[in-house]
């Protein structure tokens, strides 16, 4: 039995060779072409599509942190000093906000802005959009790229204002603007009139997410509470963990200490964006994979027409004694070192390009008021093991329509026609 098997194998190596002296025949060559390349486009897919993911999850923290205390239904609280102090126990940072859609005039322009109030100091903690940007650091997205929010211009009456919403206003350090409320809620002998801030502006900021910067400010909390008619409450708390890469862990964490609060990770902040990007992945892994069964097809025709040229050999392997299950053992061999050797070359390349990206960003992205970016790239294990585990799956799918037509081999008549 174990002879048997040892020419099984030594069978299946001389018709991937045939006449040639290399490892496998011209003919197979386009197959293993096709295999690698597959491989090659599932991997880069699913590491980039990983990229992205992480690279975009770390610009919204970096603006909007990666956790937010609310009350249900957004009503505002005032204790929230002591919940500070309960999570800085806890190893966490957190930082107050109060959240106001506003409107900002300027020249007789008017633009709408989304504008945080922020404890500065405390919120300089936990967001780089409102650190220094370091110059020289070409990997930080965000942060302030002049002016400062630590500064008395600012806790005494200033506001830092996004990139884009910065240049559309056409204003920068020291300029003056108006900030009101769309809201008409003040009494007078005239009717109703809205809350309005004269401000100075003390500093901007790039979030490295256009839409953010073209829209979000950041403004004192007190000015942000005389907005909201609040004394001392606040919307919502953000909260910086330690553990970036597991939000959720921290996210249970937290709702066991406040058990009456919303807690919610930066995933639904923008759940829009962060459903797309799954969707995105999956959708373009689907389509990769749609290619290497393309290519599988290849896989196909040559086995089918192996089956049919080497007819009389099999027929009479067959007389020999040879089940058909050792048959099918014998194409399946050829067909599973194909595909290994092209899932092995396939991820060799894939991880060679991958890493040039990663090194010297090649290929860049723009991302408008915020430049442009190398494409990122995130390696994961759980791809390398999906991308290996669907290409063996797709290759044994792909074999077993042509084995079937060994059933259709009928050695004695074979014998037959040959004599």
């Amino acid at each position: 039995m174990k002879q048997k098997n040892r020419s099984i194998t030594w069978l299946a190596k001389r018709y991937l060779s045939g006449q040639s002296s290399f490892l496998i025949n011209k003919s197979h060559f386009l197959t293993l072409i096709g295999l690698t390349l597959g491989v090659t486009g599932l991997l880069c897919v699913s590491s980039v599509m990983n990229g992205l993911r992480t690279d975009i999850q770390a610009r919204i923290t970096g603006t909007l942190s990666e956790i937010k205390i609310s009350k249900p239904e957004g009503a505002p609280f005032s204790d929230y000093d002591i919940m500070i102090e309960k999570l800085n126990q806890e190893g966490f940072l957190a930082a107050p906000v109060v959240r106001n859609e506003l409107v900002i005039i300027k020249e007789g322009k008017i633009y709408p802005t989304l504008s945080l109030g922020i404890d500065p100091e405390k919120h300089s903690e936990i967001s780089a959009a409102v650190q220094p940007k370091a110059i020289d650091n070409s990997s930080g997205v965000q942060g302030l790229l002049t002016g400062n929010i630590q500064n008395k211009e600012f806790i005494d009456g200033g506001i830092a204002l996004g990139l884009g919403l910065a240049a559309s206003l056409n204003i920068g350090i020291g300029d003056k603007i108006e900030l009101l409320s769309p809201v008409f809620n003040i009494p007078s002998a005239f009717g109703m009139l809205p809350r309005v801030r004269t401000l100075k502006v003390a500093a901007i900021f790039t979030t490295g997410m256009p839409e953010y910067d073209e829209t979000y400010s950041f403004i004192p909390l007190t000015v942000a509470q005389y907005f909201s008619g609040y004394t001392n409450q606040i919307d919502y708390l953000e909260v910086k963990t330690d553990i970036f890469s597991n939000p959720k862990s921290a996210t249970r964490k937290i709702k066991s200490l406040f058990p009456n609060f919303e807690v919610e990770d930066w995933s639904a902040y923008d759940p829009s964006l962060y459903s797309s990007i799954r969707f995105e992945k999956n959708l373009m892994f689907l389509i990769m994979l749609f290619m290497y069964i393309i290519a599988s097809f290849n896989l196909i025709g040559n086995l089918w027409k192996t089956i049919t040229r080497k007819k009389k050999e099999l027929g009479l392997l067959k007389a020999f004694g040879y089940s058909e299950k050792e048959l099918r053992t014998l194409f399946l061999y050829q067909a599973l070192f194909l595909a290994t050797l092209g899932i092995v070359l396939g991820l060799i390349i894939a991880t060679i390009l991958l890493l040039l990206q990663q090194r010297f960003g090649i290929i860049s992205m723009d991302l408008g008021t915020a430049g442009s970016s190398a494409l990122p790239v995130k390696f994961a294990a759980t791809d390398y093991l999906m991308v290996i585990i669907f290409s063996y799956l797709v290759t044994f799918i792909s074999v077993i329509l042509p084995l079937r037509n060994l059933k259709n081999i009928n050695p004695v008549e074979l014998i037959r026609q040959t004599a």
